[in-house]
């Protein structure tokens, strides 16, 4: 669309052989403005010859294939003003991806972020800079602040007393498990996680204000960097063997004890706080953590000398459930040297990759600019790894986990509260959960071998969010186990879910083919009686990608056992409540596709609920029962790559239909009532 266009004026595009050399030339007094929406692609170099502020102003995507340079003007590029990348909205901002370039990017442009919460305020802000520049330029972010106003007097490793938390900066570290300082005289290394100091009105709390322009020469070459937390003074084997109970009143190189930084808690586990890694988007684009196997996999796990992949680490029993976390608007962490820390309200986006897919909240994902993430190893096993509980791994960022697109966690506003929603958003005055994408097709849908289907559950109380949400995730060919099964060979959970603030279970998977009609039981924390509470509901198919209103292949059940009634969970209704006496994990009872006869749905337009579609086998022959009160069914079927094989038409409802299968191997078949509901079966022959 013609709207979607930039807009150029007094602009020079010069065609070049080599991507390394400039295909785009930008004057001085030229205006170079990038609309919301719009792509603009340079095949090779982009030199920047101006010294104005807003030459390019971009609030959509622009890539550069090659680098990002300076022109020969006096100051051109030199201080960030001259290349924006403007901020609207969570999900409104300019981006740009700088392909194939590293060494000769040498201009400055400003990534615009929001102010960091209020509720940072005296204390420390996490935060990662896709920068190369010296770290005392952080300081031309915020008004009236000159590099000379950056605090990094205190050395590394060196105790610094009191006067360490005042200093500007400081950096977690992967290898030995506590913030370092960071002096004057470093320079950003991009995609690290740095602690920016919110303590006191002597630093730049006073200037967080309204839209922070933060400033550098970006960095976009390869991100990489091995995590092996061992904390200093003990060997690997000795740090392994371990409870957190030994190690914790331990005093690190700043004279701290680590309860300081992993909490003030009585536990046994040599588990415990040990694998914590935290990193940053290196990049000024989205940043991509799907990608786990193959070439690309982002994350490599070392022990016993390999490089295996998520998959293969998976695969050959060293790992299970890895998460990646994020933290959310509301996350409210307290951490200092003496009272340690308090997780007063540490939510996170959530997402897990199981060996085979990821699940969870997809916002976990899609890290944004200046974000960070947390690495989180869930269960272990010692023996696969080689006689340790020290997860040795490298992370590698490079042009293809660079991306434009943002996370699908649609809107969530709570009506007359300030408190900040699940996506991330501010509430409003309405509760809406619009569709990420339109309703599939049927052959996206037949190419759905895994069958996923997850519903996300949250607790309320006075129109707040309460708990982490939950997810009840499920596969035609989920193979769960009993965490008694996984000790038994041999792994070990980790409690890190505490000091990341999962406090409770969040990922409860099931077989959609076994578990149709069995109860799920799941625990959202505690509820209290007489209280008045509300559950919410998102739905997604196919993938945590694709978020829904209905489904289209099967229907969740929330069964309130005070009541004996059963409500089918769609993304568009809440479920009401009092507590009784009850755990919630006692209160009630989810099911997929059935409930138990004696149950009687909550929805009077809702049919029996055992009139369920179901393929089924008679000897050698496949057959279909239909829904009861369906007169007729048109029937497609698709094989695994979503191709349509044969199409049945006006099929009589009344009787069960034989199906044919022309050969052997795995199918989809659709099955479409005249009244407009669609039910999805798979068959194997």
């Amino acid at each position: 669309m013609r709207k979607k266009l930039l807009v150029v004026s007094a602009i020079a595009i010069v065609a070049q052989h080599s991507a390394q050399t400039v295909l785009t030339y930008i004057d001085d007094g030229a205006k170079f403005y990038v609309s919301k929406g719009a792509l603009v692609y340079s095949g090779g170099s982009l030199q920047l010859n101006s010294a104005v502020e807003k030459t390019v102003e971009n609030a959509g995507n622009i890539i550069i294939v090659g680098n990002y340079t300076k022109g020969s003007a006096s100051q051109a590029a030199s201080d960030g003003k001259e290349f924006v990348n403007i901020y609207n909205g969570l999900n409104d901002y300019g981006q740009t991806q700088i392909l194939g370039g590293s060494v000769g990017t040498n201009a400055r442009m400003t990534v615009q972020r929001p102010e960091a919460p209020a509720l940072f305020d005296g204390d420390f802000f996490g935060i990662s800079f896709p920068f190369n520049d010296n770290v005392t330029y952080l300081m031309r972010a915020f008004q009236n602040r000159s590099e000379a106003d950056f605090k990094g007097d205190c050395g590394v490793d060196v105790k610094c007393g009191i006067k360490r938390y005042d200093q500007t900066l400081m950096k977690w570290n992967n290898s030995k498990l506590h913030h370092d300082a960071v002096v004057g005289t470093s320079n950003f290394a991009a995609g690290d996680y740095y602690l920016l100091n919110l303590r006191t009105s002597a630093n730049i709390q006073q200037v967080m204000t309204g839209i922070i322009n933060y400033k550098g020469t970006p960095e976009p070459g390869e991100y990489s960097r091995n995590a092996k937390g061992v904390i200093p003074s003990l060997s690997e084997a000795a740090f392994s063997n371990m409870s957190y109970n030994d190690w914790k009143v331990r005093i690190n190189p700043y004279d701290e004890t680590y309860d300081s930084y992993m909490g003030k808690i009585n536990s046994t586990s040599k588990t415990y706080a040990k694998n914590v890694y935290r990193f940053g988007n290196p990049y000024t684009s989205n940043l991509d953590l799907t990608k786990v196997d193959g070439a690309n996999g982002w994350l490599r796990i070392l022990n016993n000398g390999g490089n295996r992949s998520l998959k293969e680490a998976t695969t050959d029993q060293y790992i299970k459930d890895f998460q990646v976390t994020k933290r959310t608007p509301t996350y409210d962490i307290v951490w200092n040297p003496y009272n340690g820390s308090s997780n007063v309200a540490a939510d996170y986006y959530s997402a897990k990759f199981n060996g085979t897919d990821w699940v969870g909240n997809p916002e976990a994902l899609i890290i944004r600019p200046t974000e960070t993430f947390n690495l989180n190893f869930t269960l272990i096993n010692p023996t696969a790894l080689g006689g340790t509980r020290i997860v040795d791994t490298r992370v590698v960022f490079n042009d293809a986990h660079k991306t434009f697109a943002y996370p699908a966690s649609g809107t969530t506003t709570i009506p007359g509260t300030s408190k900040i929603a699940p996506n991330g958003e501010k509430a409003g005055d309405s509760f809406t959960l619009p569709i990420m994408k339109s309703p599939r097709t049927d052959a996206e849908l037949a190419a759905n071998a895994r069958g996923f289907n997850q519903v996300e559950i949250f607790l309320l109380k006075d129109n707040q969010f309460i708990s982490q949400p939950i997810y009840l995730v499920g596969f035609n060919n989920t193979q769960t186990k009993s965490l008694d099964e996984l000790k038994a060979e041999g792994f070990e959970k980790s409690d890190n879910e505490a000091f990341v603030g999962l406090d409770q279970e969040v990922f409860y998977e099931f077989n959609t083919i076994k578990s149709v009609g069995k109860p799920i039981n799941v625990d959202l924390g505690i509820i209290e009686k007489d209280s008045k509470y509300e559950l919410r509901f998102n739905l997604f198919e196919g993938d945590f990608f694709n978020k829904v209103k209905d489904l289209r292949n099967g229907i969740f059940y929330i069964v309130d056992n005070n009541t004996g009634k059963a409500s089918p969970i769609s993304s568009t209704t809440s479920y009401n409540f009092v507590a009784d006496n009850k755990e919630f994990k006692d209160r009630f009872t989810f099911y997929w596709k059935e409930v138990p006869t004696n149950r009687i749905t909550s929805n009077s337009n809702t049919t029996s609920l055992h009139s369920t579609t179901m393929l089924y086998k008679d000897g050698a022959i496949h057959k279909i029962k239909f829904e009861e009160n369906k007169k007729e069914a048109n029937i497609k079927l698709y094989n695994m790559a979503g191709q349509l094989i044969n199409t049945f038409n006006n099929v009589s409802a009344s009787t069960d239909y034989t199906l044919e299968l022309p050969e052997k191997g795995a199918y989809i078949i659709s099955v479409q009532y005249k009244d407009g509901t669609e039910r999805i079966l798979r068959a194997l022959k």
